[in-house]
């Protein structure tokens, strides 16, 4: 096997292992905590904003960077609306499980990523020098940028449509109606 094609077939691997493990687990619903959704946004702001910040990009760089956080807000809310919340009928609580339309939806969105970074020239790392490409960082700032939008949007529709689900009727008064 040629040595540099190892940077790229060895994230496809490992996304392939990934999704064959959420695939496996696909119908089964998990506890939702609506209290938790801000979490990774959080996280995820404060690490793109570092980078924004520290490493500013050029005028094109921001318009990049805005667009791609457009369309990752447009992904963000239909990936939020592929998602199915439930009540668990003996507790209550909210459950949430990945459809496989949206599990599909992340697999086509990391597809494009890597045929972009692949056609951009910056999937094989730094070029000569140890520098990489301009086009590399414009391509990096917009995937953060997409990436931030696109988790913000899914879980603010998550909220939302958790607020919309029913309310608990306990077991013993179902019986009772």
């Amino acid at each position: 096997m040629d040595p540099k094609l190892l940077p790229t077939i060895l994230p496809i691997v490992v996304i392939a292992v990934v999704f064959a493990l959420r695939f496996r687990n696909l119908n089964k619903p998990r506890p939702f905590n609506v209290g938790r959704l801000w979490l990774v946004p959080a996280i995820l702001a404060v690490a793109v904003g570092f980078f924004l910040i520290n490493f500013p990009p050029s005028p094109i760089g921001w318009l990049i960077v805005l667009f791609a956080a457009l369309i990752g807000a447009m992904a963000g809310i239909k990936r939020g609306q592929l998602m199915h919340l439930d009540r668990d009928p003996q507790t209550g609580g909210l459950l949430i499980r990945q459809s496989p339309a949206a599990l599909l939806f992340v697999f086509a969105i990391l597809a494009a990523r890597r045929a972009i970074s692949f056609e951009t020239g910056t999937a094989a790392g730094p070029g000569a020098g140890g520098q990489l490409p301009p086009e590399a960082l414009l391509v990096t700032d917009g995937l953060m940028a997409f990436a931030l939008a696109m988790v913000v949007l899914m879980r603010w529709t998550l909220w939302q449509r958790a607020k919309a689900v029913p309310p608990h009727v306990p077991v013993a008064e179902q019986a009772a109606l």
